[in-house]
């Protein structure tokens, strides 16, 4: 079904604090795989639109594609998540159902810090670090090793249209931009990506990302990834780093377990 781009994505402040994810990875990771793919194990029909075909929800629908694609591929099980539970959450940041001005995005950051204090449908994330967008490496690794990554994308003209055309994303010149959106990225290969968005998988090639990829962020679930015994996660997360950058930004201790 065509869409109309609802910008949701606010602008981030590059200069917040934030853990990196490069601190945390062990040193003796191998290269990543020359492809990934984290989505296909999930039905067509399961991702949904969300509401972000009558709202800018964009940066919860990422949330919940990101928990509905990680139950299907770490625990082979459906995660039913509707359209209604994405606008009460979308009301933890200002919205109010049937009042068009509260309708005014959100930032990434922000909705991941809120799923890590407060939850959502009953799961808070561990913790969440950020990659470095222009390191190609750093970002098949966290899709490798991590499952769908959380990403915050500019939308042209040219996009839209491309989605709404079955086609893939790529770089179209001199297209007007339409604001800021939030998907999620769970395969790539030589040649490209894939992304959820609107309720599908959408390809786009590494020249689209490089131009209009904005924020990129890996978010640590203890039920699929982690193993208190060892003090490692089953793709060698350096627990040590994290638990004392965790520490030195928010003056907490990190508790492994939801």
């Amino acid at each position: 079904m065509p869409i109309t781009f609802r910008g949701g994505r606010l602008p981030h402040d590059t200069n917040r604090p934030h853990l990196k994810l490069s601190r945390v990875l062990t040193t003796d990771l191998a290269a990543p795989p020359a492809s990934a793919d984290w989505l296909t194990p999930v039905p067509a029909d399961a991702w949904g639109m969300l509401g972000n075909d009558q709202v800018g929800d964009c940066t919860v629908a990422a949330l919940a594609h990101k928990r509905i694609g990680d139950a299907y591929a770490g625990q082979r099980r459906p995660l039913n998540i509707n359209t209604a539970d994405c606008l009460k959450y979308y009301g933890h940041f200002g919205y109010r159902p049937g009042d068009p001005s509260t309708d005014r995005g959100a930032v990434c950051q922000d909705v991941l810090s809120y799923w890590h204090r407060r939850g959502f449908l009953g799961e808070k994330n561990l913790a969440y670090t950020r990659i470095n967008i222009d390191d190609h490496t750093e970002l098949k690794q966290a899709i490798n090793l991590f499952g769908q990554i959380y990403v915050g994308v500019t939308i042209t003209q040219a996009a839209e249209d491309q989605f709404n055309g079955d086609e893939i994303w790529d770089v179209s010149r001199r297209s007007p931009q339409l604001g800021g959106h939030c998907i999620t990225l769970g395969a790539y290969d030589r040649k490209g990506l894939d992304a959820v968005t609107w309720g599908c998988v959408q390809r786009l090639t590494w020249r689209w990302w490089d131009v209009y990829g904005d924020e990129a962020w890996v978010v640590f679930n203890p039920a699929d990834f982690l193993d208190p015994t060892t003090g490692r996660d089953r793709a060698g997360l350096d627990l040590v780093t994290l638990r004392a950058d965790y520490s030195n930004l928010t003056s907490r201790s990190l508790v492994l377990g939801a």
